[in-house]
């Protein structure tokens, strides 16, 4: 790979994100985006489909158009169908505004509150320290730069990617130094942020991809993709893609051999670390034992059959009954986690794109849209199936490198949902590797908040993040090919 090709890409990344957030790029690209989607409100629709869903096409072109350039902020962009859908006769405001309230988007509240509480009492670093005591984690600087990993994909099963690395930042800087080799800071950085990323997609909560796929698979699929059920999947991936980032990062950037590295100070047990794990273990079990477990010699009875509640609870109802805990039980005098911290940490924005997305989506249903976009995606399924799987996947991530992942699976899963069903084809198959493959931009800082972060705060060189990044990338999506034509027709 060109040396130089980094350093090229990250530059015009600088560039472009500059350029976005000057108001003449703002007001010029809303004005350009109105302009391409004018026909769609200005023509005649083709035969077969309704103007009202001719003009539910001009708003997701403009929305999409918004998304990928960036000329309004992501979360502003997700609010335009409360005001167009109702503006063009596609849905009432009452119907729109509905999806803004979605139950999945208390499950991710529920999530980001625990997530917060572990960040609070400091397990972050307990975590960090239990993995590196053990003498051979220490022995060479690539079995550190595993531990480190390990801890970092761990904790953004239940804790916001962006947030892990926040959280794990001064850790790994600090056993990037005790390295000491010329690429060590390079080595740890893309580590934390490869692995925060991926370890991201082993639960529902842990990365916002995977909410929008359990939202979709709900609504246009007609399948509950439970918590249990996702991890059935996403665990075995993590557990396979953790190990490929590290040989990738591990053999390009840091020596086999080297000096053993000296362990990190053992935390003393804080206020409210017992409490928080024993609320997080609390929530585990009431994702997992929910539903009815069949392991096919035994079946194990879920506690919402158990207690006759069956579908008048779900995932988000464990998630806001642990989170409410957070609120009651004490670390000293006070709480675990108070309103008003949690509150300024929450990512309003995110939900708000989620919403945006899903109301959008309903939209593309309602009006007829997403059964006639459904044509040509169906005429896919002719291919093998691992090259149209690969291919999908290489597409959404190449978006993704642009582009946020949580807007890229808004804009693919209802069409590949639409059009796998067109062609009789379980839609899963589909939708489950390309949300995988949202998760699996990493080439450029740009790519994900973690990049940036990490980018930013190591001074990493743009050629070694674009190098490992894209050679991630690629091992990456093979993966996911395999998780779709494997593992999703067995649990899912």
């Amino acid at each position: 790979m060109d040396p130089g090709l980094g350093e090229r890409l990250a530059g015009w990344a600088e560039a472009f994100d500059r350029l976005q957030e000057s108001a003449r790029w703002r007001w010029g690209g809303s004005l350009a985006g109105a302009v391409l989607a004018s026909p769609f409100f200005l023509t005649t629709p083709p035969d077969g489909l309704q103007p009202v869903a001719w003009r539910c096409a001009g708003v997701a072109a403009w929305m999409a158009f918004a998304w990928v350039l960036g000329t309004l902020p992501t979360a502003v962009t997700a609010l335009v169908p409360l005001f167009a859908f109702p503006l063009l006769g596609i849905r009432t405001i009452r119907e729109t505004a509905t999806a803004y309230a979605d139950p999945l988007l208390f499950l991710l509240v529920g999530g980001f509150f625990l997530g917060h509480a572990m960040q609070r009492v400091g397990l972050h670093e307990r975590l960090v320290s239990l993995l590196l005591r053990p003498g051979w984690t220490r022995t060479s600087p690539r079995r550190v730069l595993l531990a480190t990993m390990i801890a970092a994909a761990t904790m953004s099963t239940f804790v916001s990617n962006t947030a892990t690395v926040v959280m794990l930042l001064p850790l790994t800087t600090l056993l990037a130094d005790r390295v000491g080799t010329p690429r060590s800071r390079s080595a740890f950085g893309l580590g934390l942020s490869f692995a925060a990323s991926i370890g991201g997609v082993a639960t529902p909560i842990g990365t916002f991809p995977n909410a929008v796929l359990v939202k979709m698979a709900s609504e246009q699929v007609g399948r509950e993709v439970s918590f249990a059920s996702w991890m059935l999947v996403g665990v075995p991936f993590v557990v396979l893609a953790v190990p490929i980032a590290w040989v990738i990062v591990g053999r390009w950037l840091l020596p086999a051999r080297g000096a053993p590295v000296r362990p990190l100070p053992t935390p003393a047990w804080r206020s409210g670390e017992a409490s928080v794990l024993g609320v997080l273990a609390l929530g585990v079990l009431g994702w997992v034992f929910r539903r009815p477990i069949d392991l096919g010699f035994v079946r194990i009875t879920g506690w919402s059959e158990a207690l006759g509640m069956g579908k008048a609870v779900d995932d988000a109802w464990v998630a806001l009954g642990v989170a409410i805990l957070l609120f009651l039980l004490p670390a000293g005098d006070r709480p675990l986690i108070t309103f008003r911290e949690a509150e300024r940490q929450m990512p309003w924005g995110v939900i708000f794109l989620l919403g945006g997305g899903f109301a959008l989506a309903e939209g593309l249903e309602s009006t007829g849209l997403s059964t006639w976009l459904a044509g040509p995606v169906a005429s896919m399924a002719d291919w093998p199936a691992p090259l149209l799987i690969a291919t999908v996947c290489l597409l959404v991530t190449g978006l993704s490198e642009l582009t946020s992942n949580t807007a890229t699976t808004q804009m693919v899963l209802p069409l590949l949902a639409a059009g796998a069903i067109a062609a009789g084809v379980d839609p899963l198959s589909w939708m489950v590797p390309a949300t995988i493959a949202a998760s699996c931009g990493f080439m450029m800082p740009i790519s994900t908040p973690p990049n940036a972060i990490v980018a930013e705060g190591l001074h990493i060189p743009p050629r070694d993040m674009a190098t490992t990044g894209l050679l991630l990338d690629v091992a990456l999506v093979a993966l996911a090919t395999v998780v779709g034509l494997v593992l999703v027709p067995l649990v899912l």
